[in-house]
């Protein structure tokens, strides 16, 4: 018995020795179910000193942890949400830590004159960084500058992603040429002539490109940014006005529409009459039947975007007309 005790003494004191010493964090381990793109080895140390920068305190490096539900642990001893999204996050991750602090540090829209906003607990608190943020100084605007130095690090080491427009979050980096067409069209497009064809095409556009790409929304949106801008053109006293019925219109009155390039045989208004059609068949997920719905892939989302841009724009600009 006595040997039993012991050997049982000498365990409880190796326990308790084990117990005072600090345990190193574990290393960080993918969240199950995460598809991120991991960032390229030589953009990590860069993002991470840009994420510290700007974050700064451990206030808003929690709302961050929280809004992306991540597990806070930089060991037993320590709570540390900012040491944990610097150096505890896979490189996976790094790209939702970056679109967190995009979005969740965009100014918040205006408020009703009539009505008090309550303090909205999903914005980080970064006032006082217009003070001492390394990137600004003194009255400076510190997001934009931030900003413009992320995207410096993201085009400099050849990331795929950059920053959206609305700078809140991150897309695909596609060709400058596309980038340039889209915000020429959805400058023309902003007439109120063709309702929300401009916000439907950059919803369109950020379902595709986004970092959690949505080929469904994306093609739907991009339909209804092609009906919004050719209504006016083709049914303009129509309530009801989609694109398969217009296609019925310009089918049945080729005549009466022309295009600013002339077709050398045929009726001008054919080649936007092939483009919608395939853009409105090509919607497979549009209804349900017996048979299984066939969802839109990346590839053919993508099109669909890009076709919807071009259709926005010959509309919007004038480029497809009802002749007198």
């Amino acid at each position: 018995m006595c040997a039993s005790y012991r050997s049982l003494a000498r365990l409880l004191h190796m326990f308790g020795r084990l117990r005072k010493t600090p345990n190193p964090p574990p290393p960080p381990v993918p969240r199950e179910g995460a598809q991120e793109k991991a960032i390229a080895e030589h953009l990590d140390v860069p993002l991470r000193r840009w994420i510290r920068e700007v974050v700064d305190n451990e206030d808003n490096a929690e709302k961050i942890a929280l809004s992306l539900q991540m597990t806070v642990n930089t060991g037993p001893h320590r709570y540390s949400p900012l040491d944990y999204l610097v150096a505890h996050t896979t490189r996976e991750e790094i790209p939702a830590v970056i679109e967190a602090i995009l979005r969740m540090s965009a100014p918040p829209p205006a408020p009703a004159e009539s009505k008090s906003v309550p303090p909205d607990i999903r914005r980080l608190n970064l006032v006082a960084l217009a003070q001492t943020h390394s990137y600004t100084g003194i009255n400076i605007d510190w997001r934009s500058r931030a900003i413009d130095a992320l995207e410096g690090i993201l085009t400099l080491g050849g990331s795929p992603y950059r920053i959206n427009a609305e700078r809140t979050g991150l897309e695909a980096r596609v060709d400058a040429t596309a980038h340039q067409a889209l915000a020429s069209t959805l400058t023309t497009a902003s007439d109120p002539n063709y309702g929300s064809a401009s916000e439907h095409l950059a919803t369109a556009w950020t379902c595709i490109y986004g970092r959690n790409p949505d080929p469904g929304k994306a093609y739907a949106e991009a339909i209804k940014a092609v009906e919004c801008a050719a209504q006016a053109t083709v049914e303009p006293k129509s309530k009801r006005a989609t694109l398969g019925s217009m296609l019925k219109v310009l089918g049945n009155s080729t005549q009466k529409f022309s295009t600013e390039i002339p077709a050398t045989s045929g009726d001008d208004i054919m080649v936007v009459i092939e483009m919608m059609r395939r853009l409105w068949q090509g919607q497979s997920s549009r209804h349900g039947a017996q048979t299984p719905t066939k969802h839109e892939t990346q590839g053919q989302a993508e099109m669909a975007v890009h076709l919807a841009v071009t259709l926005v724009q010959w509309f919007s600009a004038g480029f497809v007309k009802r002749n007198p």
